[in-house]
């Protein structure tokens, strides 16, 4: 939270912020338009539910103004599920276990698919500081 509030205190009144959010379902990875697997996403949601919940207190106080937002889709595209695999070594997040032989099998392009969410914020004109 004290990283929300120095950035919002660093933005001038009627100045804009932009918060790219990872919101749920969980990423699915997707070869030849079927879902292979989904990837454990709870991580991940750990950190960022906490931090949209200060935003989302922030816009409710009146320290933000929540102008306009965009869900879409970000896709990470993979040569084979070799370079997918080995593209996870040391994240939080994982592919499942159970389907890790199948993915390092797979001899196709593939893509992870993941829901984001752009927030456009502004600083209140009058904002009290």
């Amino acid at each position: 939270m004290d990283v929300l509030r120095n950035m919002v205190e660093a933005v001038k009144p009627g100045g804009l912020v932009l918060d790219l959010q990872v919101i749920r379902p969980n990423p699915a990875v997707k070869a030849d338009g079927r879902v292979l697997c989904e990837v454990d996403g709870s991580p991940l949601f750990r950190t960022a539910d906490p931090a949209v919940a200060a935003v989302d207190a922030m816009v409710a106080s009146g320290a933000l103004i929540d102008e306009a937002l965009d869900d879409h889709q970000i896709l990470t595209h993979f040569r084979d599920g070799n370079e997918l695999v080995d593209d996870f070594v040391g994240r939080l997040r994982k592919l499942p276990a159970s389907e890790l032989d199948a993915l390092r099998s797979l001899d196709q392009p593939c893509v992870m698919v993941e829901v984001c969410r752009l927030r456009r914020l502004s600083i209140p004109a009058a904002a009290s500081r």
